[in-house]
């Protein structure tokens, strides 16, 4: 996205006047650069897609970042200080994401339990896959799968391995076999 349609003002509730400045000056750099997408040259599916990967990490952005977020600051300096582009790139770059490795897991339900947004699919006796579509990659999951297990697996930088078929997700427990 083209950087110029971003602007952070740092504006006291009582600058009505130069708000209303600064949303003018800024509607009209928006009006010139022309609808979102089409002066980056981006169709509209794309378009769409890129935006609904971005809105996905809002909520990963904010359990990373969140120490930094709740910064008070005192002047104008630091607000343009507080993020720099290269940081900006690097949290979209490096996004980790979650993953049960089949090998190890023991279908406790535990990570399954304490998921808050249910992105975990499976049951007793089935092992677990997280639904990356769902995942807000808080990394809940990794935090409370039992270390004696150590199933969830934490992966930045690279895609994520495919789930492995429902019919094969079945665990059989070695009492059950004899």
């Amino acid at each position: 996205m083209n950087p110029e349609r971003l602007r952070i003002e740092w504006l006291s509730a009582g600058e009505g006047v130069r708000f209303a400045e600064v949303m003018n000056e800024f509607g009209n750099k928006v009006k010139k650069l022309g609808p979102l997408g089409k002066g980056e040259g981006i169709d509209k599916n794309e378009l769409k897609s890129k935006l609904e990967e971005v809105t996905k990490l809002v909520p990963y952005i904010k359990l990373v970042k969140r120490e930094k977020l709740a910064t008070r600051l005192d002047n104008i300096e630091e607000y343009n200080e507080l993020f720099t582009s290269d940081e900006i790139d690097s949290l979209f770059r490096e996004v980790i994401s979650y993953y049960i490795d089949p090998d190890k897991c023991q279908a406790c339900m535990t990570c399954s339990k304490r998921c808050p947004v249910e992105a975990i699919i499976g049951g007793k006796n089935q092992i677990h896959v997280i639904d990356q579509e769902k995942c807000i990659k808080c990394g809940t999951c990794f935090e409370v799968c039992p270390p004696r297990f150590g199933s969830v697996k934490k992966i930045s930088g690279e895609p994520v391995p495919p789930p492995i078929p429902e019919e094969k997700r079945t665990i059989v427990r070695k009492s059950k076999e004899e």
